[in-house]
């Protein structure tokens, strides 16, 4: 059974709906590949701060490896939320 507590529904709101408006909103201004590259550029630097391992042999490739995996998710995300919130501007015109 799901339990949803105060914080889960906040969370919930905030990157289900808020963000990606938010984002939809900016995407206009900036432009939609401007904005998911930023995104990426973002993921890659949390991916280079959370690194763990050190920047040496084997962990070389592991800190690249999240890294390029921070970017993807960051951009992902950046790139089907303003794709949501552009179709559902669109369908309320």
């Amino acid at each position: 059974m799901l339990k949803f507590g105060a914080l889960r529904v906040l969370a919930l709101l905030v990157f289900g709906i808020a963000v990606p408006y938010a984002l939809f909103k900016l995407s206009r201004a900036t432009g939609q590949a401007r904005l998911i590259a930023g995104a990426a550029a973002a993921g890659v630097a949390y991916g280079a701060l959370k690194a763990d391992n050190p920047w040496s042999g084997d962990g070389l490739s592991s800190n690249l490896q999240l890294m390029a995996v921070s970017a993807a998710v960051l951009a992902g995300y950046v790139g089907l939320s303003v794709a949501a919130a552009g179709a559902i501007a669109k369908r309320r015109r």
